[in-house]
């Protein structure tokens, strides 16, 4: 009887461990970071870069009557253009990814250049 009473403080004491650990770690897992990492991309470069890829992406299904075909832009043009290389981008798009809110951002942003490049358009054929 003896020997099950201490078997049940040294499992009562385990436990404790157990569970302080395990609260130490959600307190640091849950450590809230807002720094942006210097190697990614702003949230406005993002969005140029998504907006570009979006209208290429979407331009390909069409023909057009000046016959540029948009079939040859790949992705070393957008790299070059935004001033950025594959590493960069994949690094940002993991980091903004990791951070729903803020890539949700960057969308919005990319839905209003569309919606501002739509107005203009339609300003242009009425």
């Amino acid at each position: 009887m003896v020997s099950l009473m201490k078997n049940l403080g040294v499992k009562k004491l385990f436990f404790r461990i157990k569970f302080c650990y395990l609260l130490v770690m959600i307190f640091v897992s849950c450590d809230i970071k807002n720094d942006v990492p210097n190697d990614i991309m702003s949230k406005e470069e993002m969005i140029n870069f998504l907006f570009d890829i979006n209208m290429i992406n979407s331009s390909r299904g069409f023909k057009n009557d000046l016959g540029y075909n948009y079939f040859l832009i790949n992705d070393s043009m957008l790299y070059n253009k935004h001033k950025i290389d594959c590493l960069k981008f994949y690094k940002s798009n993991k980091y903004y990814t990791k951070n729903p809110n803020m890539y949700i951002e960057i969308y919005d942003g990319v839905d209003k250049k569309i919606k501002m490049i739509r107005d203009s358009l339609n300003n242009v054929i009425n």
